[in-house]
């Protein structure tokens, strides 16, 4: 998977560049960045030129809007954004359920993933997308209904938040190593 992900990829891109919805969740992905990545910002709040992290969450981000878990529009922006840099590698996103959350999270990410990974390849770039759900079958939007909508799109799901960042972790890894 890292090294089907990698051999695609134009000489520019180096990036993980995570676009969350849970502060959480953005934290543990920083954490497990920084183990294998130097530069890492410490903070998830997007900024730096390096890998990042943005917790689109945070009160600096919904002041007068809803919170990114309900409406997406803040994240999809976001998405699109990093799928635009020409330094980005990877995209790493959090999928959170349950009651509260958008009736179809997934669905109303993957118009802007797909937006991204076209736009990167209309530069000639590919673009690695990684994301886990955080949720159950249970939830509302089902978890194994979210996990395959994302997986069409070509998404790479992990079981966990924490696969998920270790796995872009891997491809910034080795995108730093040629």
């Amino acid at each position: 998977m890292v090294d089907d992900a990698v051999r695609s990829m134009a000489a520019g891109q180096r990036f993980v560049r995570g676009v969350y919805a849970g502060g959480t969740l953005a934290y543990e992905a920083i954490t497990l960045l920084s183990a294998r990545l130097a530069g890492v910002a410490a903070e998830p709040t997007g900024g730096g030129t390096g890998h990042r992290v943005v917790d689109l969450g945070d009160d600096r981000f919904t002041v007068g809007r809803p919170h990114p878990m309900i409406d997406g529009t803040l994240r999809r922006e976001w998405i699109e954004t990093e799928g635009r840099d020409p330094e980005t590698a990877v995209l790493l996103l959090d999928v959170v359920l349950g009651y509260g959350a958008h009736p179809d999270p997934a669905g109303e990410l993957v118009p802007a993933i797909e937006r991204a990974v076209s736009s990167a390849r209309a530069t000639g770039r590919s673009l690695a997308v990684v994301a886990s759900v955080c949720g159950t079958d249970r939830d509302p939007q089902s978890r194994a209904a979210q996990v395959a909508a994302l997986r069409r799109s070509g998404v790479a799901v992990m079981p966990s938040n924490a696969q998920a960042a270790r796995l872009a972790a891997l491809i910034g890894e080795r995108r730093a190593g040629r």
